[in-house]
């Protein structure tokens, strides 16, 4: 294969290459965005993060299920008392959860802020909103109930009154 013949094949390669590229960018939904959230480690934070909150009792795990490369679990719970906002004195929500490497067994990424809902066990939850697609009202604060229902509601009723901290700057940005 002569020089020219060697010339026009890298050319065409290099063509093909810039080609498939532009091609794969352009054709790409591009988007940029904070993925920042609230400081849930901090009480006020949370108390005036979520508009619907209360302490519930989870009476059953009902469905636990994947969808898109997620897992989600939906249990039936009893309001005990509300925090913030009014909910039904009984409902079906709904988390998101990873496989707790046994049959029934659930976990999240954070359990600290996020426990798995268990029959049996008093939680207070933040409820993100009350329809996520069919699957009811989506909790996006779990964690458990410590100091009894009274407790909590004082402990809460004290946070939805504290100011809230201002967020640090969010500096964690994503282009994708």
């Amino acid at each position: 294969m002569g020089a020219r013949m060697w010339a026009g094949a890298g050319l065409a390669g290099g063509l093909l290459l810039a080609g498939g590229g532009w091609y794969a960018a352009a054709w790409t939904d591009s988007s940029t965005h904070a993925v920042c959230g609230a400081d849930l480690t901090q009480d006020p934070v949370v108390a005036h993060e979520f508009k619907a909150m209360a302490v519930v009792e989870t009476v059953r795990n009902t469905k636990a299920w994947e969808a898109g490369g997620s897992s989600f679990l939906s249990s039936d719970v009893n309001v005990l008392k509300d925090l913030n906002g009014t909910l039904p004195d009984v409902m079906t929500v709904t988390q998101g959860i990873s496989n707790g490497f046994a049959p029934g067994r659930y976990a999240t990424d954070n359990a600290e802020q996020y426990a798995v809902l268990e029959p049996g066990r008093q939680y207070v939850v933040g409820i993100e909103t009350m329809d996520s697609d069919g699957q009811g009202p989506w909790v996006g604060y779990v964690v458990p109930a410590k100091r009894g229902v009274e407790g909590e509601v004082a402990h809460w009723r004290e946070a939805q009154r504290a100011p809230v901290p201002s967020a640090p700057p969010c500096n964690d940005v994503v282009t994708g």
